[in-house]
């Protein structure tokens, strides 16, 4: 509990907010892996006399629930730092706030130094001792503005307000389906492949484009994308989510508390859904692994539960045992899809066949063991 000391009392209530966003961002991850697993894009190959396009004939709609799941995650990252911003000020105080008081505290975001000057010097704001000029507050927040970095646009606060003001006020968050990367697997001068337009993908778009007189594998990778309202950029949606948590965990939550980074960082993940006697004890049942890099890491499984199926697949003892394997593979935790891909690899050519026959077998007898 040390490490963790430079929280006082009053402000643990952010261990708890910070977990709940987390909780809300690993919804939005496995709801989107499990669109993603289920098959985004349909594709249609139509010949053009000697060369046939791949298209796309029809896209899955995107599950309603990520934008607004992570929309959800968005505003309870503000909504923490506004907490910080406003338990700070009447701990400080030493007294209740008036009602135009606490609705005047929020977490400011300023794109000029004037700006953030004339943020504080508003009435009821200017009459508060905690934000005067030269207080250990306002210089937290003055560190924590747009205006510090050279291209403001691209400051998470920034990003953060922009995303949440548009969700409360507008719309929910902008997100779709775009065409992340077409990839022949063996690449060759006669193959052209898009790079795919900066906008959601349609029916009718060309994917690639292959001579008729043979066949060409290609691995074609959706992606998930959110659009920045300020920019109208489009950016991955799970990256967005870690980069955004990430810096308000890790720098905004300690500068504003501390006024320095240079603190262990909370712990991300906690189940708020149990009740903790002690701060202790929420942070001992605490993790440090957090919902974005849990998708990640779920993506990659899945990517190699895949490549672990394909691979017994071809072997003729799996004939006609394609749908046993596939069956068997999904019951294999990560780290047993991780120890089977590493043995597989790792065997040499006169084992091989050997191992993947024993997990055939292994496969096969699954049913009869459950």
């Amino acid at each position: 509990m040390h490490q963790y000391s430079w929280l006082p009392d009053y402000q643990q209530h952010v261990l708890y907010s910070l977990a709940h966003a987390d909780d809300l961002i690993g919804r939005t991850g496995r709801i989107l892996n499990t669109y993603t697993q289920k098959g985004t894009l349909g594709l249609k190959e139509v010949v053009d006399n000697s060369a046939i396009h791949l298209t796309v004939d029809s896209v899955a709609p995107l599950p309603e629930a990520i934008p607004r799941l992570a929309s959800d995650a968005l505003n309870q990252l503000r909504s923490t730092l506004e907490h910080i911003v406003y338990a700070e000020i009447l701990h400080r105080l030493g007294r209740p706030l008036t009602p135009k008081e606490a609705r005047s505290i929020e977490m400011p975001a300023s794109l000029t130094a004037d700006a953030f000057d004339n943020w504080l010097t508003q009435d009821p704001r200017k009459k508060l001792p905690p934000l005067h000029a030269g207080t250990p507050l306002h210089r937290r927040l003055h560190a924590l503005q747009p205006f510090q970095r050279k291209d403001p646009e691209a400051h998470p606060l920034r990003i953060l307000v922009e995303h949440t003001n548009w969700s409360k006020h507008r719309t929910p968050s902008v997100a779709a389906t775009h065409i992340g990367a077409v990839i022949p697997d063996a690449p060759s001068a006669d193959v052209s492949v898009a790079t795919g337009p900066d906008r959601p993908v349609q029916i009718g778009d060309v994917l690639a484009t292959v001579p008729a007189s043979r066949r060409v594998p290609l691995s074609i990778w959706p992606k998930i994308v959110i659009k920045r309202p300020h920019t109208d950029s489009w950016h991955i949606l799970m990256h967005e989510l870690r980069y955004i948590e990430q810096w308000v965990r890790e720098i905004a939550v300690p500068i504003l508390i501390t006024g320095t980074r240079d603190v262990t960082p909370l712990p991300p993940h906690l189940d708020i859904s149990i009740g903790y006697t002690e701060f202790q004890d929420a942070i001992a049942a605490s993790s440090r692994t957090s919902a974005a890099e849990r998708t990640m890491n779920d993506i990659v499984t899945g990517v190699m539960r895949e490549d672990l199926v394909e691979s017994l697949a071809l072997h003729p003892d799996a004939v006609d045992q394609l749908e046993a394997i596939k069956s068997w593979a999904s019951t294999l935790t990560s780290n047993e899809v991780l120890q089977k891909v590493v043995r597989l690899q790792n065997s040499g050519p006169h084992e091989l066949s050997a191992v993947i026959k024993s997990m055939i077998t292994d496969a096969l007898r699954a049913p009869e063991e459950g």
